[in-house]
């Protein structure tokens, strides 16, 4: 399957685009969001990069890791930020078997991750074990209304996310925000037009 990833990528610069997820510069404009960050099935680093970004024009502590199926992917997302002055740790990691550390982030991100049912369940509650306390995970994904409008997203409808999946996993945190319904994105070749997504912004409270 990395393969196929790997192909999409080297055919596509910028496949999603060179612009972060429109909710990612909304959300981080409103908090400052700083610290170690991991972004999670990040492509070729454009979130993770934003965010580093605006955490150095506003002098904020900030670490950029960014974790991908594609090899491809993270190797575009070097020489992007080679290109501006940001430091990028990258990881190829499978999803369906990475071990999850524990108490690492203060930031989690996740954009548009999609994976089967069983991997998701693991994915969220990895991302929540992984977090510090008062840590954040942050991000925009399809819900299971995205299948009808075939603007982007998985062509097999149980890669989408319920939203009480999400909010099953992380039911003891803080809700910083969640909303569910529709938005407009225009995201590289892949995500054009009106969307149903699910976005987030939790804190994890562990003690």
């Amino acid at each position: 399957m990395h393969q196929e990833w790997d192909k999409r990528y080297r055919e596509t610069q910028h496949l999603y685009g060179s612009e972060a997820n429109v909710f990612i510069q909304d959300i981080s404009q409103r908090y400052a969001i700083s610290g170690r960050t991991l972004a999670i099935a990040e492509g070729e680093g454009r979130n993770i990069l934003y965010l580093a970004r605006t955490a150095r024009e506003k002098h904020l502590a900030f670490s950029a890791e960014a974790w991908d199926y594609s090899q491809v992917a993270l190797e575009n997302a070097q020489v992007y930020a080679q290109e501006q002055g940001i430091e990028l740790q990258t990881r190829q990691i499978d999803l369906t078997t990475v071990k999850w550390p524990e108490d690492q982030y203060d930031n989690i991100l996740c954009v548009f991750g999609h994976v089967d049912p069983a991997t998701r369940l693991k994915t969220l509650q990895g991302v929540r074990q992984a977090l510090k306390n008062h840590g954040h995970f942050i991000g925009e994904v399809y819900s299971k209304a995205q299948f009808a409008y075939k603007t982007g997203g998985p062509g097999n409808p149980d890669f989408l996310y319920d939203p009480q999946e999400i909010l099953e996993v992380f039911q003891d945190d803080h809700i910083v925000h969640f909303f569910v319904g529709d938005v407009e994105r225009y995201e590289g070749q892949l995500h054009q037009g009106k969307s149903h997504v699910i976005q987030f912004m939790i804190e994890v409270l562990k003690k």
